[in-house]
Formats: C-alpha cells, structure tokens, sequence
C-alpha cells in the first residue's frame, strides 16, 4: 500500500575541483547546503496521477502509463528530468516486487531567489534525488545513501548528461562530501544487460563518496553575483579542448590539489585547506584564459579579491560565469566586514548553511 510521503533534498555548491570532476576519476569537494526541494508524494484516488511544480506548469500536469511508462498527458518540455526519475526508481520498484498505483506529486523549491532566478545550486540533482527518495519512502522501501545517488545517477545516464553528478552525491549523502564520478562508459555497456536492480548493486569502477569534517572554526560565505551560468555550455566548451595539452596538465594539477584539500580535511589542517583552495582558483584562472570561458567574471574576481583582503580563501563555484562565489574563513571576526563590502558592489551574500541529515 502506498502511504503519504514528504522528503526533501537540499542544492550544492562546488568548493575544490569543478571542470576536472566531469572526467571519471578525478576528485572534487561539494557540501550540501540548507536550502531545499521538497517533494510530496500521496496516492491518487482516481485512474490518473497529477505532478504539480511551478517550475514545470501553472497547473497541475496529469500523467498516466503507456505501455507500463508514466507518461505525461501534455507534453512539457522541461519535464524530461523528472520523468527519467520516475522511470528510473518505478523500474527498480517492479523488479523488487513491488505493486504500483497512481500517486500525485508536489514539488517546490527553494533553490531560486524571489524574482525566480536560480542561485546555481544544482536544482535537477535535488528534484531527482528528492523525487526518488519520495516514491521509495512511499512504498516503504529502505533507503540508503547509496542507492539514492545510484538510482538519481541511472535517471540522469539516461539523458546524456555531461555533468560530473556531484550535484547527486551532495543530495544524497549531504554535509561536506569528497566525490570523484564513476566510468560513465563501463555503465552503459552494463546497462545493456543488467536491470536496475543489478545495477545498483555493482561496484561502479572509479566512483568515490566520502563524507569530510571540517575544522570546526570554518566557515563557508557565499556570495552571488545574480547572473545564472549555463553548466553544460561552459563544460562543453571545456571539453572541446580535452584533447589538448593544457587541458590533460590542467586535469593533472587538479587532481592533486583536490586530494591535498581532500587530505586536509582528514586531517584538519586548516592552512593547507586554505592554500589548496587557494591553488585551485589559481588552476581555473588558467583553464579558462587558455580555453578562452569567462569562469570568472568581473564580479566574481571582485567577490575573491574583497575576501582574500581579510584573510579568506575564495575561489567561483561550480561552473563560474555569473552565479556565486565562496569564501572559508577561520574566524567569524571578518564576516560582517566581508559581506558588508560585497553589498557595496552588488555582490548578495547568501545566508545558507551547511546541510547535514
């Protein structure tokens, strides 16, 4: 029998080895911040279910199943995320047994600012993680970490997806998290032969996710710059210098600056933490004037250097081009001072905090 279900997964923001992470086995830090997706999930009491998200539609889309599918009765454009999700975690239920009615779902974010603009938190790992999550937890199917990521990742596989899926990890597992992607090519090939189910049980070749403490004076500002960056345009433009030498150099350094962090972290040594992030802006300053990207922007050079000149190390997160900046500090005493002065240049300082679940 289903039950009435609510869950919710938080959005993310890159702190060490955005661009490398996108190739298998190269390492990157993410935490998992306290702003949510919240996904309701409650049986249908007629022969159809009902999705209502206002990213989606004003009104509540109806969806039925052809050919065993949930398929959606209008066709939506930006729906092909959650649909992927629900065909992913409704093939996995079937295969354990598991008996599916109609349900209706309720999605809202929290992921934008009030004008609607997105913050660049990574909004479609945490609808699909929270979507999964929701229908498992209706079903009353255990859940786990693990799955989660793995089922979210299987979901997004599906749509040829260039992103690394860190945004996945950082849903699932939440706090700070160490996370290197998994052999996007060894997958698919299994895929042709394995079901769902199978899947999910595999070890994936490359695939890490490792939960980190931080020191515990740390602390993680976040600045935005207001201007959403496309993910997929500046990764793919990335990648169309994969072949040459400074983009196999720039991969190299990352790797081993992001496991110095990682170690850091282990460790608790706050001033190779510092100096490591330090090194990785270092390293996305030169991908981007060698590849000619605008990872970061005007503002977001402002952001760092206002930071760094009260003893932060700052860096762009994630995919840069416009959307936040970060800024770990080791003592609270500059934070008012710091964030006052990224106002004075239209810079919003973000009051999120790190997730733990």
């Amino acid at each position: 029998m289903m039950k009435d279900v609510q869950t919710k997964a938080p959005g993310k923001l890159y702190i060490a080895g955005e661009y490398a992470v996108t190739e298998p086995g190269y390492p990157a830090v993410l935490v998992a911040l306290d702003r949510f997706i919240h996904v309701q999930v409650s049986p249908s009491k007629r022969e159809y279910g009902t999705i209502s998200s206002p990213a989606l539609s004003e009104e509540a889309l109806k969806w039925t199943r052809e050919n065993g599918q949930v398929s959606l009765t209008e066709e939506v454009e930006s729906a092909d995320i959650l649909l992927s999700a629900l065909h992913t975690t409704e093939q996995f239920l079937l295969e354990k047994g598991q008996t599916l009615s109609y349900y209706d779902i309720l999605i809202e974010s929290e992921l934008t600012s009030k004008s609607g603009e997105k913050y660049g938190l990574g909004s479609s790992g945490a609808v699909t993680v929270a979507v999964i999550e929701a229908l498992l937890a209706s079903l009353s199917y255990p859940v786990s970490d693990i799955l989660l990521y793995k089922l979210a990742a299987l979901a997004h596989m599906k749509l040829n997806s260039k992103g690394s899926f860190g945004d996945l990890a950082a849903a699932a597992y939440t706090g700070w998290i160490a996370y290197t992607s998994f052999d996007k090519e060894w997958v698919q090939s299994k895929q042709q032969t394995h079901s769902v189910s199978d899947m999910v049980q595999l070890d994936w070749p490359l695939l890490s996710i490792e939960k980190l403490t931080p020191p515990t004076s740390l602390t993680l500002l976040i600045g935005w710059t207001g201007s959403p960056a496309s993910t997929e345009k500046l990764v793919g433009s990335a990648h169309a210098h994969k072949k040459k030498e400074p983009y196999t150099a720039f991969l190299t350094e990352s790797k081993a600056c992001v496991e110095r962090l990682i170690e850091a972290f282990r460790t608790q040594d706050k001033d190779s933490l510092f100096e490591e992030v330090r090194r990785n802006r270092k390293l996305l300053q030169q991908l981007s004037q060698e590849n000619h990207l605008m990872i970061e922007t005007p503002l977001l050079k402002t952001l760092c250097e206002i930071a760094e000149a009260y003893h932060a190390a700052a860096k762009t997160s994630g995919a840069g081009g416009g959307d936040c900046g970060i800024a770990l500090i080791d003592s609270l005493q500059y934070k008012e001072t710091i964030e006052g002065e990224w106002k004075k240049h239209a810079i919003v300082p973000l009051p999120f905090k790190i997730y733990q679940k």
